[in-house]
């Protein structure tokens, strides 16, 4: 009896081995660079990332991933393992990338460094490392799924270095990493999520073990069967916060057509001991049978409501198909559309009030979520709210140029302090929720800010318009008596004398015929002045 049990008890286990390839098998071809880096020349060694690359290397493979691996990798080796991985991943299903090591923003940009970047002028941003732009220009495109994990928001010395030579006037330097903006992706069946270590704008850590508390976290999640992409990251971000007693919360930003697995799409059934099969007591379920014809139906409707991303094309998916595979999705992206399309018609509508009566946005999120490009860019800001919002800023004590309706990197950076300040995720990104709080919160000292421009405003206009002194008023001639102007006509009096030219040194004055003249002391006096001349 024994030796059946063991029998029947292999097969079930390989059973379940096959189970779970053809699980992974049927989730198509899978590519994932990995690349990690430690050991830098100019900064000190950081002590996980190397071990976090391997961690990561050996559970994707163990997924069905093709792992193009790089460890403590200089330019030259960073650029040879993107084009591979390119050119690998070009036709593949699923393209994973992460990466561990340091990175920083610049200018609202992000920037993966070599091992051997020393980053002394400006233009080693372009010839010294890596942008995140061209990582996500190596994934493939839609129908395929792009993932990137980035574990790259360490402190990081070779940022310090590179601010000091930046021209204050055209480059703004902040920690962390900066959110990238996925929304404009045309998203079918496929999609791209992008997960950061920790919030945007935030740090890092490494932990104590031979791996960082996010990779371990990572790692453990991912591959678990039958959790979905997004609930994994969920998981992870619950764990680290936990873990790091909230001084890091993982992140993501998604936007998926469709569930994506990391590890099998299913949970494989545990197979029972053989003991309780040989006494009857387990007995494996069947699977249900699938029409193929009309999966593939669902699966056209689900791609073109994905496309359209519109309230009708989601709703008419789901009176099509109420208990669909993509029922769950497309009720979730419904409600963000709607919430979206309310936020923005309020949000106008208070805009168009007077900015002197705060009124609290509708629907607002929670004052906690971390702010992106797509949550500020839901509130919908038209330029006069944007000045408003810098004038709050400015009141409240905050450094910016001007107020010009312009979210340039002061801006930017003043959004950030003052996320920092109120103790929230300093993204540099609004969310409704922290846009109503900001309103809420500088209204009395907007006013009082608005006072003294208007007073300082009036007081230089004043200066610049003094009024001209007036002149001095002139003596006015009197008219003299009727009677005296005829007296002074009838006796004229006599001729006014010439007057006597001034002598000069060494001469004398002579009287002729034609009146006083002239001429050397040594000469004699002629009878006229044109006999002498």
């Amino acid at each position: 009896m024994r030796f059946w049990a063991a029998i029947i008890g292999f097969f079930l286990l390989t059973a379940a081995d096959l189970l779970q390839s053809g699980a992974l098998a049927a989730q198509g071809s899978r590519v994932a660079l990995v690349i990690g880096n430690s050991k830098y020349v100019y900064a000190p060694a950081l002590p996980n990332p190397a071990s976090d690359a391997r961690l990561m290397a050996d559970m994707l493979r163990k997924v069905g991933f093709n792992v193009i691996e790089g460890v403590d990798l200089d330019y030259a080796g960073m650029r040879d393992r993107l084009n591979k991985f390119t050119e690998a991943s070009y036709d593949a299903d699923t393209a994973l990338i992460y990466y561990a090591g340091h990175g920083m923003q610049v200018n609202g940009k992000n920037y993966l460094i070599p091992v051997d970047a020393e980053l002394t002028a400006p233009a080693h941003l372009k010839t010294r490392t890596v942008q995140m732009d061209e990582l996500l220009a190596a994934l493939p495109p839609d129908p395929a799924v792009g993932i990137v994990i980035l574990d790259a928001c360490r402190d990081n010395p070779l940022a310090r270095t590179l601010a000091a030579s930046l021209p204050k006037s055209r480059s703004a330097m902040a920690p962390g990493l900066a959110p990238i903006d996925i929304s404009g992706s045309d998203v079918g069946t496929g999609g791209v999520l992008i997960a950061f270590a920790t919030d945007p704008g935030a740090v890092s850590y490494d932990g104590g073990g031979a791996n960082s508390p996010y990779t371990t976290s990572l790692a453990k999640h991912l591959a678990e069967p039958g959790v979905e992409l997004q609930s994994a990251l969920t998981r992870v971000r619950g764990e680290v916060t936990a873990e790091t007693n909230g001084k890091q919360r993982p992140w993501h930003n998604a936007s998926l057509g469709r569930e994506v697995f990391i590890g099998p799409a299913t949970e494989t059934a545990v197979a029972p001991a053989p003991q309780a099969l040989a006494s009857g007591s387990g007995t494996p379920a069947p699977a249900p049978d699938a029409d193929p014809r009309g999966w593939e139906i669902e699966q056209r409707v689900w791609d073109e409501a994905s496309k359209r991303n519109t309230v009708a094309h989601y709703e008419a998916y789901l009176q099509q198909f109420p208990k669909g595979a993509f029922a769950d999705l497309a009720r979730l992206n419904l409600d963000q559309l709607k919430q979206r399309s309310t936020i923005v018609a309020d949000t106008k509508s208070d805009a168009s009030r007077s900015a002197a009566t705060p009124q609290p946005p509708a629907a607002a999120g929670p004052e906690n979520e971390a702010g992106t490009e797509l949550t500020e860019s839901a509130i919908g800001l038209d330029r006069q709210a944007k000045i408003d919002l810098q004038e709050r800023l400015l009141a409240i004590g905050y450094d910016l140029d001007r107020a010009d309706g312009d979210f340039g990197a002061k801006t930017r950076q003043a959004i950030g302090k003052w996320q920092q300040d109120n103790k929230l995720p300093p993204t540099a990104f609004l969310t409704q929720g922290q846009y109503a709080r900001l309103k809420l919160d500088t209204e009395d000292a907007l006013q009082t800010w608005r006072a003294e421009q208007a007073s300082e405003a009036q007081a230089k206009k004043q200066e610049s318009v003094a009024p001209p002194r007036p002149p001095k008023p002139q003596p006015v001639a009197r008219a003299k008596p009727k009677r005296m102007q005829q007296r002074e006509a009838a006796n004229p009096g006599p001729a006014p004398k010439p007057k006597a030219t001034a002598r000069k040194s060494g001469y004398k004055t002579c009287s002729g015929i034609d009146g006083t003249f002239q001429i050397p002391a040594s000469q004699r006096c002629p009878l006229s002045g044109y006999a002498h001349y």
